[in-house]
């Protein structure tokens, strides 16, 4: 094959790769627009089981079942992109006084549930109870071993700790 051929089928097959990378860019330029007006999926609460168990009113057991769902939410982050996706969370995770108490502000939409911080200060606000964090602190520092075997001593001392948590 003379040089001239050679750059006769050079010159084809930069023309054929030309045309494919025009095929290329105008398919590129349809996926852009159907990603572009594409709606994001709802977001679909998962079914889990919270290491704090189903939050029933107790007021020791604000802070750990609090805890539970931010961590939770922490490792999701496109699970629970918005504050009303971690408040429907919360609240299937529900049960007992605690359903009984947010179950008006569901029926009645309540702002509230619009607004993490909002929500959680609230919640915070029904459950908790300072007094009783206070009172076990004080148990904390009356308790001693005495006569007592050291296992009664043990499990005393937990059930006071968590009570002051």
């Amino acid at each position: 094959m003379s040089a001239e051929e050679q750059i006769q089928e050079l010159w084809k097959a930069i023309q054929s790769m030309s045309q494919e990378l025009q095929t290329v860019k105008a398919e590129n330029v349809v996926l852009k627009q159907m990603i572009s007006t594409r709606e994001p999926p709802s977001p679909e609460l998962p079914v889990m089981a919270l290491s704090a168990g189903k939050f029933d009113g107790a007021p020791k057991k604000v802070k750990e079942f609090l805890e539970a769902c931010i961590f939770y939410f922490t490792f999701r982050p496109r699970l629970f992109s918005t504050d009303q996706t971690k408040i429907g969370f919360i609240i299937s995770n529900m049960t007992g006084n605690a359903l009984a108490w947010v179950t008006p502000l569901v029926t009645s939409a309540n702002p509230i549930l619009q607004d993490f911080t909002g929500f959680q200060t609230l919640f915070k606000q029904t459950f908790e109870r300072p007094e009783l964090t206070y009172t076990a602190c004080e148990d904390l520092l009356d308790i001693g071993q005495g006569s007592s075997e050291m296992l009664t001593y043990i499990s005393e001392f937990k059930t006071l700790a968590a009570g002051a948590g």
